[in-house]
């Protein structure tokens, strides 16, 4: 049953008087102005999806406002048979500095750069570990690049690799993104993934959209989202290698890998100047040159002794960081968490024993040795760990970084205790 919109309006102000906010608390929470939010409250206005998300997220509503919004039917204009422009990126961070070479990759497979001459949809599957600044790039990018695609941005957090979350499936992606592409159907609500794809892609067709798929976990994700005119522009964000989408569906593969030490330097230079971390540059070695490590250390103006250990990658310094910084969807735990709640069984113990054992770079015959296992069963795990960028790899040998290293070892004592509480 349908709803006016302002039984839309009266929801939202008796959940924003509940929370004692103003209209103005309210606008500087979800980035819209007062007097639109105004306008909205007094019915004047039609709530939109995108609306509905940001004040549900931002008041607690747990799905009610957005539930309501879908109810309200759009109002037909004489332009109501084009799809409407939507620019549903976020925000971009205002410190983002360098990573050329992958923005300028991004450039090239834009459609625009082609001429148009693109045989299909451009896919791009931007991957690499939790922190790496995967999001933040292409991010960057795309607000950068969105005159290009002059009918606007589809944006998509999968949550795929939250600690404790459950993956978005792509039937609900795809309501969320036919509902903002003005599509009201009836029917819609009995169809599947692969049905609700096809008036997807026909609300694209002839369009030159980007869509950007953020935290993705493996292909069947992504596929029934994917565009097929030319003119569109698909990028996944993933910690994963995700090898099906490149073999089945065509994607570029754009690693984003650590910084450069004079980029680290740069990103150290925009957030603390004073901090000891700046003044010890080379301790941006222990960080790893990973921007979310970085950020950490540059703003917890830890005692020298920390800093030098850090620096001699003693796990007790890294394991600190663990605790440092942010809420729980930000943590250096809570991301690598994420990761590791997506192992099997059998990988999260061989996380666990190769992180606490191996040294430097080893290959599959010594991981067998020490996880007791054939060659077989040892390179199965390793590409699991692997695909996920838990291990490196390079020229057939695996390591880890000091970062996962130390969780792995953190994972450890947390298994043991737990299996040492049980016995008392």
């Amino acid at each position: 049953m349908s709803v006016a919109p302002a039984e839309f309006g009266s929801a939202l102000r008796t959940l924003r008087s509940s929370q004692g906010l103003s209209l103005g608390d309210l606008a500087h929470l979800v980035n819209y102005s007062k007097s639109y939010l105004s306008r909205v409250e007094t019915g004047k206005k039609q709530p939109t999806a995108d609306l509905a998300r940001h004040c549900d997220d931002a008041l607690g509503g747990e799905g009610r406002l957005i539930r309501i919004a879908m109810s309200v039917p759009r109002r037909r204009t004489q332009a109501a048979t084009t799809t409407p422009s939507v620019r549903q990126l976020p925000r971009s961070i205002t410190d983002f500095v360098g990573r050329v070479d992958l923005l300028r990759q991004l450039d090239a497979t834009c459609p625009e750069a082609s001429g148009g001459q693109y045989r299909g949809s451009p896919l791009v599957l931007v991957d690499g570990p939790a922190g790496i600044g995967k999001t933040e790039t292409v991010l960057h990018w795309g607000h950068a690049a969105a005159e290009r695609f002059r009918d606007g941005t589809l944006f998509a957090d999968l949550n795929g690799f939250r600690q404790g979350g459950s993956p978005l499936t792509a039937e609900q992606v795809l309501r969320r993104f036919l509902y903002d592409l003005g599509e009201t159907r009836a029917d819609l609500k009995g169809m599947d993934a692969q049905q609700l794809g096809v008036p997807f892609r026909s609300l694209l067709t002839g369009k030159r959209m980007l869509i950007v798929l953020d935290n993705a976990t493996r292909p069947e994700q992504v596929r029934s989202l994917l565009p097929a005119s030319p003119g569109c522009m698909t990028v996944v964000t993933s910690r994963s290698r995700m090898p099906g989408l490149l073999a089945r569906d065509g994607a570029l593969r754009l690693q984003v890998p650590p910084m450069a030490p004079e980029e680290s330097l740069e990103l150290l230079a925009t957030l603390d100047t004073e901090s000891r971390l700046a003044q010890r540059p080379e301790y941006l070695d222990a960080c790893g040159h990973i921007p979310l490590l970085i950020r950490i250390a540059s703003r917890r103006n830890m005692n020298p002794e920390f800093y030098d250990s850090l620096y001699r990658r003693e796990s007790a310094a890294m394991l600190r960081l663990f605790s440092m910084v942010g809420d729980d969807s930000t943590s250096l735990r809570s991301l690598l968490m994420g990761s590791y709640e997506m192992l099997t069984g059998e990988a999260t113990w061989a996380f666990r024993l190769l992180g606490t054992c191996a040294e430097g770079w080893f290959t599959v015959r010594d991981a067998a040795r020490l996880l007791d296992t054939g060659q077989s069963a040892a390179e199965e795990l390793l590409s699991e760990l692997a695909d996920i960028h838990l291990l490196q790899y390079r020229d057939g040998q695996f390591a880890f970084d000091p970062v996962h290293r130390a969780f792995a070892i953190e994972r450890a004592g947390a298994v043991e205790s737990e299996r040492n509480g049980c016995q008392v």
